[in-house]
């Protein structure tokens, strides 16, 4: 057998064993991501998200308010065969703030040039948001 069918096979294999993401899968890992406490309403946090997906060059896919959560994706580029994004916005329930979690999958999990979008979107929420870069919004332990 000559080589570039063999070499065409082998990278067909590695690709689907490797895993695909998908959007749904990025929303199913809510509570895997990086999260942050804001001191500002859901609605001040929820206008504020697709102004900072836009501005870091994410495509909004959708929008679910019920659900508190946004789906973008980055495209491919010569680094990666793209990103899937899920971005969760909860009211404390009952306390001050607003909690935002991010999850970032990249479309290949063998893609290790990537970008990992949590903490660009949270650092550019925090400056949308208006925080000092001295008290950033609180870290939530153990994310």
């Amino acid at each position: 057998m000559p080589r570039p069918p063999v070499l065409l096979l082998l990278v067909g294999v590695l690709s689907a064993s490797s895993g695909c993401a998908t959007l749904a899968d990025a929303r199913a890992a809510k509570g895997t991501g990086l999260a942050r406490i804001y001191p500002a309403s859901r609605e001040a946090v929820w206008k504020a998200v697709p102004d900072v997906l836009s501005d870091l060059k994410l495509t909004l896919v959708k929008e679910d308010s019920a659900e508190g959560c946004f789906l973008a994706e980055n495209g491919w580029s010569g680094f990666s065969y793209g990103e899937r994004v899920a971005v969760f916005v909860d009211a404390m329930n009952g306390e001050p703030g607003t909690r935002v979690e991010v999850v970032s999958k990249r479309v290949l999990a063998t893609t290790v040039f990537g970008p990992d979008w949590q903490s660009p979107i949270l650092d550019k929420l925090d400056e949308k948001l208006r925080f000092d870069s001295t008290s950033p919004a609180a870290p939530i332990p153990g994310s």
